[in-house]
């Protein structure tokens, strides 16, 4: 790898892992199903502003809306949910390795190839 990857590799590290750490920081005062909440809102709220800046405008009629909200909720509200929830039990270090050692199903990463 060359130094450019190896410093965004880092970045990337630096950011993944430190989320944990912030979680962590938050449960001490708040539910994990309100930071979850929140986190998820202001991802929504971000993505608004991009389309909103780039010109593009989400279509409202033909939609699919319902699928939309099916892979929402298990692409990112259950999972951080559960995230969260586990972190009440365990230390934010083991929540980031376990959840790095998920199993990957992506046809990229195929031993075959």
């Amino acid at each position: 790898m060359s130094p450019r990857e190896w410093r965004l590799l880092l970045a990337l590290s630096v950011v993944w892992g430190g989320s944990f750490s912030f979680q962590k920081l938050a449960l001490c005062g708040l539910p994990p199903f309100t930071i979850a909440l929140a986190r998820v809102g202001l991802a929504a709220l971000t993505l608004q502003l991009v389309l909103h800046a780039s010109g593009q405008r989400p279509r409202t009629s033909g939609a699919p809306w319902p699928a939309f909200a099916v892979m929402g909720l298990l692409n990112n509200v259950i999972p951080f949910s559960l995230l969260l929830w586990g972190q009440t039990y365990v230390s934010s270090g083991t929540a980031a390795i376990l959840n790095a050692s998920t199993p990957c199903s992506s046809p990229c990463s195929s031993p075959t190839r």
